[in-house]
């Protein structure tokens, strides 16, 4: 009986805790005593009872007395300190500074605010933003699709400005919002990824946005409005050939030196340099070029060796090299290597002016934002749209044994998943567009959305080129999937390569930027202040323990005693409480890894990879909830697929953690409890959804509405040929399906259709012919 009333008390207490969790010290001094009672209740032998007493005792002295704390502390700190060598060195430091934090932190740490989710805020489009995407974008397409990347196309994006997206007006500019820059580059990448890389490349990464940002007066005044004109053409080198993902290896040089320079004896940069992978290089005029800096002579300072300095180049200067291709697979994007032998500029050539050099890593790290959280995820996000808009149609006009293609839960294995990616791509895209229009650079978000569209492009690419077979297979002007198809090695490579971005940067900054209090401990460590460690550690043990309850009770009462909003939707609430409890076990599990591995976890890489797949997994849930608020009823069933599918990928990859434990059992009792309780969405549902995707056109517009195509192209017909099956699906409700013409006339003379529909019907036996004819060739 004793022991059933402590069951009731540590229930009570702490579903209180989990709520006010400021009372910590109380609530852990309470369940002390109480668990005193129950030994003593339970007639425990006395030399027990003292010793749990003093284990007790101990606990709450370390706990919560600072100076009992720190007397246990510090001899231990400083010697694992001097041993784990806690230093963080000077690059971990500038991607720990770097760019903003917001939904991704409470995520991290479980310190959920939902009004933190639910205000922000989606602007509309200006007017002219507006206009510029309605009839500026498809007349580019239509040029390029008489001309190509042609003198006539490159005239019209820089008569346009189509490189100056984000320049402001005063330089000359268009200025747009992210969400107009996004949406400009998601219809370009749909049409063409070549057309789009072009537009894509100088209004990301680059010499204009690091001249707005860190370059001097005149250097904004002399190069924005040439910039945004086109009459510089731009290109930022940093890959070298031992240089990758690796910034730091590269061995492009540039030395401080005097030099003879316009008749004048000038202080500057002798640089040598060999770079690849230069988009836009072999025509670019300006180059944008990353070294790093020496000063052996000391002409500027003490120091001799300077860091990443990043400068602007003039292509015609004596010792550059360039004007040679690379050939992108499958693009025509002009790329290329170039090289610089003894090539001097002068100080005012650095971006920023001399007090900027060395500074090139953190500028680099702060300008990441537009090419990661923009650029990347708007092509990625139109590959996705091309696949699903694609499919459907295809699904619906393609027959197989007299049966449309969606109708075989084979198929609509992969259409139901690529529906809900493109779904949660949009939500993840818009919430992060909206951080960045308020003025925000939320640098993790942006790596996760990088990894994240570039990974859901390859995949649902790949589910697209299943579903149409050998259409997808037939190079020609017939195919509208090997241009997206073919760029995917690209998307994933650049910016940052997939791997990389999983295994150490997602997971590795988002320690450093989103733990409460690991930061400041490391920091602390390393300056030796085990004053202020000890202080800051007892709010970590506090921090510690609470997600420990909190993952517990949670998970045990399948999210119910999770805190979820207010006014939202009925459909969404329960899973506002589950994504409360995967994020406090994530907080939990982030805490026992960092007590499994210290400074080691780094270079975990697998280990960091499970915790990056997860963060992704929440804040998707989290993006789709906030997105959904705004959607009709008639998306709700999607909605449970793709948030259902989500949570119960959660759940394996919560195992997959726990797993990696020698006593995972033990972590699986906290965190999973009944197991993994989501199971995949159900079958049912799935054929809900498919059935729902083919027939309610305005969902699927919603959803594939930035692929942009011209008139009387495949893409085109294979759209007017979706409409008319829509309709015709009416009529074979009545009448045997047939698919020749004159079994259609027969259907006439045999009075079981009227001409309307005789009409109809031949119409669609000849465009469903042009629809799933491929290219063929003499040789």
């Amino acid at each position: 009986m004793i022991a059933l009333y402590y069951l009731i008390f540590v229930v009570v207490i702490t579903t209180l805790f989990i709520r006010i969790e400021r009372f910590l010290p109380i609530f852990v001094f309470v369940f002390s005593l109480a668990t005193l009672y129950l030994f003593i209740g339970l007639n425990a032998h006395q030399l027990i009872v003292w010793i749990l007493a003093l284990i007790l005792t101990l606990v709450n002295l370390v706990l919560f007395v600072p100076f009992f704390r720190l007397l246990i502390v510090k001899p231990i700190v400083s010697r694992f300190a001097s041993k784990a060598k806690l230093s963080i060195s000077d690059t971990e430091k500038v991607a720990m500074e770097c760019g903003d934090t917001h939904w991704e932190k409470q995520l991290f740490s479980n310190q959920l605010n939902w009004d933190k989710l639910l205000s922000v805020e989606t602007k509309p489009l200006s007017t002219i933003e507006q206009d510029f995407i309605d009839n500026k974008v498809p007349e580019l397409c239509n040029t390029f699709n008489q001309f190509g990347l042609s003198d006539q196309t490159l005239n019209q994006i820089k008569s346009e400005g189509f490189w100056s997206l984000n320049i402001p007006q005063e330089y000359g500019g268009l200025n747009f919002s992210a969400q107009a820059h996004a949406k400009i580059l998601t219809q370009l990448s749909s049409y063409n990824t070549s057309l789009a890389v072009t537009v894509m490349v100088p209004n990301s990464l680059g010499p204009a946005e690091l001249i707005l940002h860190y370059g001097t007066d005149q250097q904004k005044q002399n190069l924005l409005p040439k910039l945004a004109t086109g009459e510089e053409i731009p290109c930022f080198a940093l890959t070298s050939t031992e240089a990758g993902s690796d910034a730091g290896a590269m061995i492009d040089s540039g030395v401080v030196c005097q030099q003879d320079y316009q008749g004048e004896k000038t202080l500057g940069i002798r640089l040598n340099w060999d770079k690849r992978y230069t988009t836009l290089a072999p025509m670019a005029t300006l180059i944008g070029l990353a070294f790093k800096t020496y000063d052996p002579d000391g002409l500027i300072g003490d120091a001799s060796s300077l860091g990443i300095t990043c400068a602007l180049v003039n292509s015609a200067l004596d010792g550059v090299s360039i004007g040679r291709h690379h050939h992108p697979i499958g693009s025509e994007f002009t790329n290329g290597p170039h090289q610089g032998k003894d090539v001097f500029i002068p100080m005012s050539a650095v971006i920023g002016g001399q007090r900027m050099i060395g500074q090139g890593w953190s500028m680099l790290m702060e300008s990441l934002s537009l090419g990661r959280g923009v650029s990347l995820p708007s092509l990625s996000m139109a590959g996705v749209e091309l696949s699903l808009k694609t499919s459907l149609e295809y699904a619906l006009i393609r027959k197989q044994f007299k049966q449309s293609l969606y109708r075989f839960q084979g198929v609509a294995e992969k259409i139901v998943p690529m529906a809900a990616d493109a779904l949660e791509m949009k939500a993840m895209q818009t919430f992060h567009l909206n951080l960045l229009d308020q003025g925000l650079n939320p640098s993790i978000s942006s790596s996760i959305l990088k990894y994240h569209h570039t990974e859901a492009l390859r995949k649902n690419v790949n589910r697209a080129m299943d579903i149409h077979g050998g259409k997808a297979v037939m190079l020609g002007k017939s195919n509208y999937l090997s241009n997206i198809y073919q760029v995917i090695p690209i998307a994933i490579t650049v910016e940052g390569a997939n791997i990389l971005t999983r295994s150490m940067i997602i997971f590795g900054q988002g320690l450093m930027r989103c733990h409460p209090f690991l930061k400041d401990e490391l920091e602390s460590l390393e300056r030796k202040d085990y004053s202020l460690f000890n202080k800051i550690l007892g709010s970590h043990l506090a921090h510690q323990a609470s997600v420990k309850v909190k993952s517990l009770v949670f998970a045990l009462s399948c999210g119910l005693l999770a805190k979820a909003p207010e006014n939202v939707r009925g459909i969404t609430k329960p899973y506002y409480r589950q994504l409360a409890s995967i994020s406090a076990s994530y907080a939990f599990l982030v805490e026992m890894v960092l007590m499994k591995y210290g400074p080691g976890i780094k270079f975990q890489e697998s280990m960091n990879g499970l915790f990056t797949d997860l963060l992704i997994k929440m804040y998707g849930i989290s993006t789709l909830l906030k997105y959904s608020e705004k959607l009709g009823s008639n998306v709700d069933n999607l909605i449970q697929w793709t948030i259902e599918q989500r949570i119960h990928q959660s759940q394996i990859l919560l195992k997959e953690i726990c797993d990696q434990f020698k006593f995972s059992i033990f972590f699986k009792w906290i965190v999973l409890p009944w197991g993994i309780n989501q199971t995949k969405p159900a079958i049912s549902l799935q054929n809900k959804v498919i059935n729902l995707l083919i027939n309610d056109q305005q969902l699927k517009d919603s959803l594939t509405k930035d692929v942009l195509f011209i008139q009387d192209s495949p893409l085109d017909e294979l759209e007017q040929a979706y409409k008319l099956a829509i309709e015709a699906e009416k009529v074979y409700k009545r009448v045997k399906y047939v698919d020749t013409l004159d079994a259609i006339d027969a259907l006439l003379d045999q009075q079981q259709i009227n001409q309307q529909e005789h009409q109809l019907l031949l119409n669609l036996t000849e465009l469903r012919q042009k629809v799933l004819a491929v290219d063929d060739y003499e040789d």
